[in-house]
């Protein structure tokens, strides 16, 4: 799987530049290789489903459309992606009144982002005790540091990565990074319980 991705990603700034150029096939590989894990982002911010699909359709169409204007390929398509997306989303929220009182000075308070962590990957009654305090814990994490947590642990990104998709800086990425694993550490009694959320990370922050 690591190595498939990783040849994927190798393979996106030959697939944009024949994008730009007209390519549909390319194009088409773009959005196969994008459409769930910005459907994942999405559902981060809204819980309408068919909402955050519209604006994904809106964003290729956009770029499609304005193809000519993307001289430069991107150092990484899809954190290109994603912060595009992001601002798309936010934007469209606020439009449609769906995002309330939106501002960066509530950056650290879980008022946009709702839970819905699903837990239907868990098989035994044991299993699925541990998920449920495990996502009860998650959930509780203001929507600036799930948010990181969510792209560092299941999208793989790094500080930088993050920071660029956030719109925010380094320092206030590692701090979002900090204060989550901080809390996480502060509401388990156990270690090794703790290494199980760390461990399960990827699983508690997607709905797929």
């Amino acid at each position: 799987m690591k190595t498939t991705t990783n040849r994927l990603v190798s393979e996106e700034p030959l697939l944009w530049k024949k994008f730009i150029r007209g390519d549909r096939q390319a194009f088409q590989e773009l959005i196969l290789s994008h459409y769930k894990p910005l459907l994942n982002y999405g559902m981060r911010f809204c819980r309408d489903q068919d909402f955050v699909e519209d604006v994904i359709q809106d964003l290729f169409i956009y770029l499609w459309e304005h193809k000519e204007d993307l001289t430069e390929t991107p150092a990484s398509v899809k954190n290109y992606l994603f912060k595009a997306f992001r601002n798309r989303v936010i934007f469209d929220l606020k439009q449609h009144q769906r995002l309330t009182d939106f501002s960066e000075k509530h950056e650290d308070r879980d008022d946009f982002l709702e839970g819905g962590i699903q837990d239907s990957w868990i098989h035994t009654e044991t299993e699925t005790h541990l998920n449920s305090h495990l996502a009860s814990i998650v959930s509780q994490l203001p929507d600036r540091q799930r948010e990181a947590l969510f792209l560092k642990y299941y999208h793989d990104c790094d500080i930088q990565q993050i920071s660029d998709i956030m719109g925010i800086n380094r320092q206030s990425v590692s701090n979002h990074l900090q204060k989550a694993i901080h809390y996480l550490k502060g509401h388990v009694q156990k270690q090794q319980l703790f290494f199980n959320i760390i461990g399960c990370l990827p699983l508690l922050l997607t709905d797929f």
